[in-house]
């Protein structure tokens, strides 16, 4: 498995990414298409990464570096390739490339997808912070959705409130500036 920053919105890969973005996630829950295109060149913090293999494309991983931690905005692993370990090997090459604190969302528990997806995170060395967490709309700062933090080391409320606050601010505020 190999990973591939894109870091050109001319990049062939994005044909794939934009399917699995847009098949994926939501629209409350992704930037409009050439709002994610305009971050590639232009915020360094943001990584959005190929997830491939020699003979497929496997996935997508968006993830940000914000002071002392690193937040996964978006991962997705093609729905016809999910249950092959593929998500696993990947969230454990972050964790060993990333040397620190590592942030995600997840939906609160209320159907047999969330719940599977919380306890997957889990097996993978995952915690819920019990800090209230409401993620921020892309398109509109006044409106948000009731989520969970989850990370890769346990954190009190005050680590997670401060990290919580700067990922509100650089991933989510920034995009509507």
């Amino acid at each position: 498995m190999q990973f591939q920053r894109i870091t050109s919105v001319n990049d062939p890969a994005l044909t794939f990414i934009r399917t699995l973005y847009e098949d994926a996630f939501p629209p409350h829950e992704r930037r409009d298409w050439a709002s994610l295109l305009q971050l590639i060149p232009d915020t360094k913090e943001m990584h959005l990464d190929l997830v491939y293999t020699a003979d497929k494309n496997i996935g997508l991983i968006t993830w940000w570096e914000i002071d002392d931690c690193f937040f996964v905005e978006h991962f997705a692993i093609d729905a016809a390739l999910r249950g092959q370990n593929y998500g696993a090997l990947v969230l454990n090459h972050y964790k060993e490339q990333l040397p620190g604190t590592i942030i995600l969302e997840v939906e609160h528990p209320e159907d047999s997808f969330s719940i599977r997806r919380i306890a997957f995170y889990e097996r993978l060395g995952y915690h819920i912070l019990s800090l209230p967490y409401r993620q921020p709309a892309y398109a509109d700062p006044n409106a948000s959705f009731p989520f969970l933090l989850m990370s890769n080391r346990i954190l009190s409320d005050q680590e997670a409130s401060s990290m919580a606050e700067k990922i509100k601010n650089k991933v989510y505020l920034a995009s509507v500036r």
